[in-house]
């Protein structure tokens, strides 16, 4: 009988792994000048598996078929369950197993097929008890060049099994054969497993970095989508869901069953869910009975994830882990902020826990940790990013002048950018702050001197304000989250109403509602605060928040930040770089006739400012000119894209300055005064971090940023402006003078005020 693992002809099935073109050719050259029967049907199924590696799927499935056609007819029994079971193999991933004969289910071959079959299914228990009964048959192999690809079905058996451990051991295991025998294919499909791996105990970073070293060798359209799922499910998982939806649209329609299936079924219910759409939830449910049964772990996890999902996704498989080091500090703030998605939800479970126990000191140092994240020292130099983002600035300024291909390029790239944000160069080990928690409070306490600092958690089932006055902490009671959440809603709409129409109607229904949200918000507060000057750190419903329009905060300076500890690196920040002749750069975005009016008043305030307006206003001379100045005021039209709030930015004369621009720069401005349209305006990851062109520039160093949360009045907004740089000029710190010269038409003092 002939060896199952080595067919005869010289044709070894691992020269798939290695080479899937060559393994098809010398397939081909073997069919056209043999006759024997063994020899056909060994090529055939090696041509089959080759033809699958390519994307070839129909051709597969005639080869295969073909292979055990051959095999039956010349009474070859081995080479027919061979050949039926690769068969099993290649179809259970597209529309359902082929069942094997009773004679061939103890065949090593055989059992590898049935748990591949059963993994599809999404029965891992049996899957990993079929790969281990086949394990000793493959350790005895004569080829054991096809260890590796046992090994690698196994470790992803253990992995949606949850035994996460076993399968990081399998994997490796797997990898150091395929690199030992140079099967870079099978290398890569191990390394794509160990990036879901990695998602799973919540390192989305090192997932992504794993999907990238292996996405070169899996670009065929067999392999392609699977990694599309992965990276889609791993960036949901983080709280990433726009990416995600980009990625899954990316893929169409998915049909037929299998993982990939069930995969796209999963992701699918996960942005269902996280939407709060029962009734797409429900259908996906629906769907996943009918696809696998109602004893599939697919259903189980779907039924866990309707159950966990919320405004932090829950991982796909897997408890928590406990222990693990901090995320590496990136220069990107999203990626920071969505670095490690288990320790959010963890932390965030301890601030609940402490507000309803009413541990308000405890709340508070937790809170603080999460809401204070690093992105690092270094700027992003990746070469490829840099070129995507100028690509998709060119897209968006062809999109304006109505080029109608360039709505297709922007789908494209945007992809693109999901994907490639988390280039692997960016991320560098940093040492972990070793400030203790009390020592965190005691200088917090210390720096706000004679201010307080008001803190909004905005977390369910703990609707409470946290305070720090003369280094007391004590928790206030507010109403319940989704009351303040539509009394918020309900003023910034009127709001941003009144800033675009003013009308005396709106302004007495604007005042009530700026009573309300006062009395929900401010109200409880108010003993404990008095008449001190305020450090806010908002919650994920009050980001946008215009504070000086509230009755109590007019004229009252008002530091809006992410948390206490960001102000105080502010502070530290703005005390530094202070000059007393400082360099100013001075920006009128085009066509808005008001912006340049703006800057040359602003500039007879700053003899020796650098000025650049029209044509001259280009994101890279903008760029350069922020790496050299102390003091920035850009004026132009605000840019905001589809609910993505680190594409918002400035309109410039070669298309959008997006937030992801400032982390390419190596200094920024200690002061920068953003004169646009809801350039303030944020959007909260789930950790409660702000997302923004106004939070990437404290992010990136700026120690105060100037910026309204609602539409600009031109002529109005200019006149104020050359007040408040009076006021600066005469020393008036920027909080007073936001207060005093710009509450009024939405701008918000972020940073140090």
């Amino acid at each position: 009988m002939a060896d199952p693992h080595r067919p005869s002809g010289r044709l070894p099935v691992s020269l798939v792994a290695r080479d899937p073109v060559e393994a098809r050719r010398r397939a081909d050259r073997l069919l056209a000048g043999s006759a024997d029967p063994r020899t056909r049907a060994s090529a055939l199924r090696v041509g089959g598996l080759a033809a699958y590696e390519l994307g070839l799927v129909e051709e597969a499935r005639k080869r295969l078929t073909a292979a055990v056609r051959v095999a039956v007819r010349a009474d070859l029994a081995d080479e027919a369950a061979l050949a039926r079971a690769s068969r099993t193999g290649v179809l259970s991933r597209h529309g359902g197993p082929a069942p094997l004969p009773a004679s061939s289910r103890d065949s090593a071959v055989s059992l590898l097929a049935r748990g591949v079959a059963a993994c599809q299914d999404g029965r891992f228990d049996e899957a990993v008890a079929a790969f281990a009964a086949a394990e000793p048959a493959f350790r005895g192999a004569s080829d054991p060049r096809l260890l590796p690809g046992l090994l690698c079905s196994q470790g992803l058996a253990l992995l949606h099994a949850e035994r996460l451990a076993e399968a990081e051991d399998v994997l490796h295991r797997g990898l150091a054969l395929a690199e030992r025998y140079a099967l870079p294919r099978l290398g890569a499909a191990i390394t794509q497993n160990l990036g879901c791996l990695a998602a799973c105990r919540g390192d989305t970073a090192l997932a992504m970095k794993r999907f990238d070293a292996a996405a070169p060798l899996l670009g065929s359209p067999t392999r392609h989508p699977a990694l599309t799922l992965d990276r889609a499910h791993a960036l949901a998982d983080a709280g990433m869901l726009r990416e995600a939806g980009l990625l899954r649209r990316s893929l169409g329609p998915v049909r037929g069953g299998g993982a990939h299936r069930a995969l796209a079924e999963l992701l699918s219910l996960k942005l269902a869910a996280a939407r709060g759409d029962t009734a797409a939830a429900a259908a996906v449910l629906y769907r996943l009975r009918r696809l696998f049964g109602t004893g599939s772990s697919w259903l189980r996890t779907a039924e866990r994830i309707t159950g966990d999902f919320g405004g932090v996704p829950a991982a796909r498989s897997a408890p928590e882990p406990t222990g693990t080091p901090p995320p590496a500090p990136s220069p990107h703030l999203e990626l920071a902020a969505h670095a490690h998605p288990p320790r959010t939800r963890r932390a965030l479970r301890d601030v609940a826990a402490a507000l309803r126990a009413g541990n308000a000191a405890a709340a508070l140092r937790r809170l603080e940790r999460t809401r204070t994240v690093s992105t690092g020292a270094h700027t992003c130099r990746n070469q490829r990013w840099a070129a995507l983002l100028d690509h998709y600035r060119a897209a968006h300024a062809a999109a304006a002048r109505g080029v109608v291909r360039a709505r297709h390029q922007l789908a494209r790239l945007e992809v693109e950018l999901a994907v490639d944000q988390w280039h692997p160069c960016c991320r560098r080990r940093g040492t972990p702050s070793s400030t203790e928690e009390e020592d965190l409070l005691a200088g917090l306490a210390a720096g706000l001197g004679s201010r307080a600092l008001v803190h909004y958690p905005d977390l369910a089932g703990a609707p409470v304000a946290i305070t720090l006055v003369d280094g007391r902490i004590r928790l206030h009671e507010l109403a319940d989250t989704r009351t303040v959440a539509d009394a918020v809603a309900a003023f910034e709409h009127l709001a941003r109403m009144q800033a675009v129409a003013p009308h005396a109607r709106t302004a007495r229904l604007l005042a009530e509602r700026a009573e309300n949200v006062q009395r929900l918000l401010v109200a409880p507060v108010a003993a404990a605060i008095g008449d001190r000057d305020l450090v806010i750190a908002p919650g994920a419903a009050t980001q946008a928040l215009p504070w000086g329009l509230l009755p109590a905060l007019r004229g009252r300076p008002v530091s809006v930040v992410p948390s206490g500890q960001v102000w105080l690196r502010c502070r530290e920040r703005a005390l530094r770089f202070r000059r007393r002749r400082p360099r100013v750069l001075l920006v009128a975005g085009p066509h808005l006739a008001a912006a340049e009016a703006e800057i040359a008043a602003v500039a007879r305030l700053h003899p020796g400012a650098r000025t650049v307006v029209g044509g001259e206003a280009r994101s890279r001379a903008v760029l350069r000119g922020l790496a050299r100045a102390d003091l920035a005021h850009l004026s132009a039209h605000g840019f905001e894209w589809d609910g993505a709030p680190m594409y918002t930015g400035l309109w410039l004369d070669d298309g959008p300055l997006f937030a992801y621009d400032l982390e390419r720069v190596r200094r920024l401005p200690s002061l920068v005064v953003l004169s646009s349209c809801g350039s303030g305006r944020s959007v909260p990851a789930a950790s409660g971090l702000p997302l923004g062109m106004a939070a990437s520039l404290l992010a990136r160093g700026s120690a105060t940023v100037v910026a309204s949360v609602l539409p600009v009045s031109d002529e109005a907004t200019a006149a104020a402006m050359a007040r408040a740089h009076g006021a600066l000029r005469a020393g008036r710190p920027p909080a007073a003078v936001v207060a005093e010269h710009l509450a009024d038409s939405g701008f918000v003092c972020f940073g140090a005020g």
